[in-house]
């Protein structure tokens, strides 16, 4: 059942970070706060809207609260959704699309980032004095990805098969934010997959280069979408659930996309980087300006999948991977 799952992996389901938690008023006499919903979802290592929801209050305006748990990357997030370990799990319109051609019922409620000429989805470095001089250059060199799939040696397939370019890298995974960067500089590797925010720990360690962003590419917003996928199962307990999740997780994209320089340095702490070392000009992301998820977007998404083979045409639809029944008013 499983054949389309690959070769993710899960790198580490560690301790349990619970980075808010609501409890009642202690005065005597004071009534106690509501209490909240929980979700639950894999660790969030690079920069997205999940920490500013959960930061700003969002969340708990909508009575949610977020519960991060520890790092799983790739398909492995939705073989957790599958069997209710976890009830949230972000990623690309190709993951959901792998896990129900594997038989796992989930489905995408709300879109998240899409690419941008200013703040790209994937910043591609290379050593200054290394083998690589552009992505024509990476076949049978060392190239580090986060975990297997779409926008990370996917993206870079299809710039070779758009350019003619036959065979491919060799893949190293190196799934922690700030590994490939560190590997980079040290020499172990020779191109790293950059996903915000941590393309500018490649450009202050000194020697390294960037050569290309994923918008370079595609040159496309839809090229770099991702999702917030939950089963088919939660969908159908928890409705008012999860309209109040895609309202918080709408607020905060907005509200990004509005305080780009307020909102790096906020989630650069949350990750425990130092916000002075990571710059918004770069290592922001840009947000889907609508509520709900735009056809032509996901149809995209399968057209590159197809031609990578990751399924075939016909395999499933479109439509049957997301639904925009809980999008909020814009």
């Amino acid at each position: 059942m499983l054949k389309y799952l690959g070769r993710s992996f899960i790198v580490a389901a560690t301790s349990i970070v619970l980075l808010t938690a609501f409890a009642p008023r202690s005065a005597q006499g004071a009534e106690t706060e509501p209490e909240l919903f929980l979700i639950r979802s894999s660790a969030q290592t690079v920069f997205n809207e999940f920490h500013v929801a959960d930061l700003l209050g969002f969340y708990k305006e909508e009575g949610l609260k977020i519960e991060f748990l520890g790092l799983v990357e790739g398909l492995n997030k939705y073989q957790m959704l599958g069997q209710g370990l976890i009830d949230v799990a972000d990623g690309h319109p190709d993951q959901v699309a792998k896990a129900r051609l594997a038989g796992i019922k989930v489905k995408a409620v709300a879109p998240g980032m899409v690419d941008h000429p200013k703040y790209p989805h994937v910043r591609y470095f290379a050593r200054e004095d290394g083998p690589i001089k552009s992505l024509d250059d990476i076949v049978g060199k060392k190239v580090a990805i986060m975990s297997y799939g779409s926008c990370n040696e996917g993206y870079l397939k299809a710039h070779l098969a758009k350019k003619g370019v036959e065979g491919e890298a060799e893949w190293v995974v190196l799934a922690t934010g700030g590994q490939q960067e560190q590997a980079l500089t040290q020499g172990l590797i020779d191109l790293t997959t950059s996903h915000p925010p941590y393309g500018s720990l490649a450009e202050q360690a000194g020697g390294n280069r960037q050569i290309a962003t994923s918008w370079d590419i595609f040159n496309s917003s839809a090229a770099g979408l991702s999702i917030r996928a939950f089963s088919e199962d939660f969908i159908q307990k928890h409705p008012d659930k999860l309209r109040a999740f895609s309202r918080a997780m709408y607020k905060a994209r907005k509200w990004i996309d509005a305080n780009m320089e307020k909102a790096v340095p906020l989630v650069s702490e949350a990750l425990g980087l130092d916000p002075t070392k990571v710059s918004a000009e770069w290592d922001g992301r840009w947000y889907a300006e609508t509520p709900g998820f735009v056809k032509e977007d996901i149809e995209l998404w399968f057209e590159i999948s197809e031609s990578l083979g990751y399924w075939n045409h016909g395999d499933l639809k479109p439509e049957d991977i997301y639904t925009n029944e809980f999008a909020p008013e814009p």
